[in-house]
């Protein structure tokens, strides 16, 4: 029954990681293993764009790119998403037989290895840094086991070639080191410091030598200095704090957990696991991409903690078997079921399945530029620069993709504000030349330069999807394919393909709101429970004077999901329209209750605190709002008027003149 017990953990452990592959940075690192292995040759430069003008890079992943490619170009994705559950379901194994053959024990290692994994697939993409993960856990055994600790310089060399991570190594075997010196150990130290010198050493076999083996370094140089802007807007680079508890629920009952079994062993607790637990779990605190890190760490000095305390020794665990096994059962239908995405909230791009989810790449834009051979310069955002330079190099550079190592604050600083700033834009586009714009829409952040670009009379749109738009540049040169594609509004009738909640929020987007409204309408007519519908649908209500109506529906879907807080703010709202301020502030209060960081929800609070002349609320509510998007001219103005009337002079001129750039008028 014992090893039943196993099987199913391995089975558990390879379906959670068989799920929708999301990392679009996936892209780029096919087509670098595609251009090393046809070139044979190493990128010394930026080879992708055409803004960076062959900006050096330190391709410190070329080794993972070089095993990626030939099994993506043989067996596709599904073959790259069985590798990548391989490889992760071998970390946790590694780590639970390490615990395992302590004391022969598979209660807390089957506990620790189950929390660790729900904590775990918040991050389970396919990426480089699985091999990385690999690398610590075999690092991890060996060093605990202190046998064979000769294989680990040669395992930092491969290590070194595969990820940026292997730094890691160097800090495993110091801690190690230092653990033991604190134990009063010496011996055992001096062993580990040996060990420290050569991984050390090895990290110079690299192509690009001494500034390949300080690549980590020179990165954590950046993100305090040159990469502080990129660290407020790429998402695994926040701090997991910064977003609400039930984001990464999983995460902070693991590290609850795993930090209460410290207590609970504290008169046996080795030293060299808190220096383990208190580094990877502080990693794992300045940037959720360093989540795995403490996870594997956190789940094995976990799982010692309780062993050594004994909790079981007297204990006959044969007699829990058919229990863990009808838990294992369970815990593979959570994650076949799609259950554990639901739970997570990350239903919407991930489910249990092997292919690339087709909201995150611009696909059908690619396609369309391709197929109708549409040539020139392309401005993209960000996140699309892999998925296009996957499909169109070295035929099209990009503007920007998503290798933050490589753009620094003073340029990504360019890319957003021209997307936010009409003059700033006019500058880049004179700069760069570019005559093609493929932008994201199904994310926030667009709104701006969608609005923008569809109302410029220079830009026409030729083509939109569930997830992207292409603008053309009206020049002679795009004539054929505008008189072709271009879409008028004033003629369009609303298709098929148009009834989508993703498609209905680009339309008001770009200012179609009546194309908007007939979706929502539609959509809602199939299923009146839809939440993010019925809202943006009253939205358009309360907008257009339809203030009555706006409310009947919010009060409809309130019966349906009475925790919305969203549906809270716009009731408040539309009953600030009809002038009904304590009801509209009732409402507006609760709703940032249930989510303090709703903006929309901030301003028109400010205007209610502002109006019934409590004018420091209001400041608060004001700012709280520009901190999440600082890009609306209006508000800036209604601080200008605040600072002006309190006279605050120098203030007020900063925020009219802010209000003034992004209006496109001259400062």
């Amino acid at each position: 029954m014992r090893l039943l017990v196993i099987i199913l953990l391995f089975a558990l452990l390879f379906i959670s990681q068989i799920n929708t592959i999301v990392d679009v940075d996936l892209w780029w690192n096919l087509k670098t293993g595609e251009h090393i292995i046809k070139n044979l040759e190493i990128p010394r430069v930026d080879i992708f764009s055409y803004t960076l003008k062959d900006r050096p890079w330190i391709d410190h992943e070329w080794l993972s790119q070089v095993f990626f490619y030939p099994i993506f170009f043989k067996f596709g994705l599904v073959a790259l998403n069985i590798l990548k559950a391989f490889i992760i379901s071998s970390c946790f194994l590694i780590l639970f037989f390490l615990v395992y053959s302590r004391r022969n024990k598979l209660i807390f290692p089957i506990f620790f290895t189950l929390l660790s994994l729900l904590a775990f697939n918040y991050r389970s993409f396919l990426r480089p840094e699985i091999f990385s993960y690999l690398f610590l856990c075999v690092f991890l055994y060996i060093l605990e086991k202190e046998k064979q600790l000769y294989i680990l310089p040669f395992l930092q060399v491969i290590w070194v070639n595969f990820h940026g991570y292997f730094i890691l190594g160097p800090i495993l075997v110091f801690l190690y080191a230092l653990g033991e010196l604190l134990a009063g150990d010496k011996a055992k130290s001096r062993k580990f410091v040996r060990v420290l010198v050569w991984i050390s050493l090895v990290c110079l076999i690299n192509p690009y030598f001494y500034k390949g083996a300080l690549y980590p370094l020179r990165i954590l140089l950046d993100v305090f200095t040159e990469q502080k802007l990129m660290m407020q807007h790429v998402h695994e680079l926040m701090m997991p704090i910064r977003f609400s508890f039930n984001r990464y629920l999983f995460f902070w009952i693991f590290a609850i957990f795993t930090s209460f079994t410290f207590i609970i062993n504290l008169k046996r607790v080795k030293i060299k696991h808190i220096l383990l637990f208190a580094f990877s779990f502080f990693s794992s605190y300045m940037a959720i991409r360093n989540g795995p890190i403490f996870i594997f760490l956190g789940m094995f000095t976990a799982s010692v903690n309780l062993d050594e305390r004994g909790l079981l020794a007297r204990i006959d665990e044969k007699k829990y078997y058919p229990a863990i096994i009808l838990i294992m059962i369970i815990a593979i239908y959570f994650f076949i079921s799609d259950k554990y995405y639901d739970a997570t909230g990350q239903f919407l791009f991930k489910r249990t399945s092997s292919g690339f989810s087709r909201l995150l790449i611009p696909s059908g834009a690619c396609d369309f530029l391709q197929e109708n051979n549409i040539d020139g310069r392309i401005f993209n955002t960000s996140d699309f620069g892999p998925y296009i330079a996957y499909r169109f190099y070295p035929d099209k550079r990009i503007f920007i993709d998503t290798r933050t190592d490589l753009y620094k604050d003073d340029f990504y600083n360019l890319y957003m504000r021209a997307q936010n700033y009409p003059n700033e834009w006019r500058a880049l586009h004179k700069e760069y030349g570019f005559n093609i714009v493929l932008l994201r829409h199904f994310f926030s952040g667009t709104e701006r330069i969608l609005r923008f670009l569809h109302e410029d009379s220079n830009w026409k749109l030729v083509y939109y999807d569930i997830n992207s738009c292409v603008f053309l540049e009206v020049i002679p040169k795009n004539e054929e394919f505008i008189n072709r594609f271009g879409i008028d509004f004033r003629a369009k009738t609303l298709v098929d393909s148009d009834i989508g909640l993703n498609t209905a929020i680009f339309f008001e987007k770009i200012g179609e709101g009546d194309f908007a409204e007939k979706a929502y309408v539609k959509l809602l007519k199939n299923n009146p429970r839809l939440l993010q519908t019925g809202n943006n649908l009253a939205t358009i209500y309360t907008n257009t004077g339809r203030h009555e109506e706006a409310i009947r529906l919010l009060e409809e879907l309130l019966q349906v999901h009475p925790g919305s807080a969203e549906l809270h703010a716009n009731l408040g709202t539309a009953y600030l329209s009809l002038r009904r301020r304590q009801d509209a502030r009732l409402y507006l209060e609760k709703s940032l209750r249930l989510n303090p960081y709703l903006r929309n929800a901030c301003y028109t609070l400010g205007i209610i605190y502002l109006e019934a002349g409590e004018v420091d609320r209001a400041i608060g509510q004001f700012v709280k709002y520009l901190r999440l998007n600082p890009y609306n001219a209006g508000v800036h103005r209604i601080l200008g008027d605040i600072y002006t009337q309190k006279g605050l002079s120098q203030k007020a001129v900063s925020e009219y003149n802010e209000a003034n750039a992004l209006d496109g008028k001259e400062i």
